[in-house]
């Protein structure tokens, strides 16, 4: 796959080297490191190098589809926080973020909109008891080099009956890893439902949609 494909345009050389690196993680040693490195400076290069729009668009899905805003949602794969920035302005007060990286997640405790953090691998299991959160959201997780759709069990079972879970996929890689036939399949087993199904632009950058935007509720 070319660089051409996954780097939006117009960005600046040190963001699309950061980003080629991300695109590139196959181990979760890599995937450590990486983030590790990128902590203090990863929302500059997100946000001023790539125009990154998506926490805000997941933010806002999640929003208009649990109207509680007393409810304990669950942020899976955290970061630093931009996606629960998000949430919180949108009125959202319980917020707990889960992310591989305590790196990142200590940028993140800067933001003050989190009630706690878990470190945790999608690859494992979680150690969380079932129906545990109103909500959920993840947005830079589901991509190149990151964890694939096995871990959609998981994070389906840690949510109350209901409860709404808003996310993005990379459009490159909803076929590829998995994430279109298991998002069927749970949906035909009666595990969830679909609210919401999109394709929208990651970066206002991008010059045509390269994300799957979406809405399941667990049922």
């Amino acid at each position: 796959m070319s660089s051409a494909k996954i780097i939006p345009p117009g960005v600046s050389p040190e963001a699309a080297e950061l980003l080629e690196r991300a695109y590139a993680l196959d181990s979760d040693e890599m995937s450590r490191a990486l983030y590790r490195d990128w902590a203090q400076t990863y929302d500059e290069t997100m946000l001023q190098g790539l125009h990154y729009q998506s926490p805000q668009t997941v933010a806002r899905l999640l929003a208009a589809h649990l109207p509680d805003r007393q409810a304990a949602v669950l942020d899976i794969g955290c970061g630093t926080g931009l996606l629960g920035q998000g949430l919180a302005e949108h009125g959202f007060g319980t917020i707990d973020g889960l992310d591989v990286s305590p790196e990142m997640m200590q940028v993140a405790e800067r933001c003050g909109v989190y009630r706690r953090f878990i470190e945790a691998d999608l690859n494992l299991p979680l150690a969380m008891p079932d129906a545990s959160y109103d909500g959920a959201s993840c947005c830079g997780t589901f991509t190149h080099g990151h964890v694939g759709a096995g871990c959609l069990d998981e994070l389906f079972r840690v949510l109350r009956s209901g409860a709404p879970f808003a996310f993005t996929v990379k459009l490159e890689v909803f076929d590829s890893l998995g994430f279109k036939d298991k998002l069927a399949a749970l949906v035909q087993q009666g595990t969830i439902r679909m609210l919401s199904f999109a394709h929208d632009r990651h970066y206002a950058t991008s010059d045509q949609p390269d994300g799957v935007f979406c809405v399941y509720a667990r049922c």
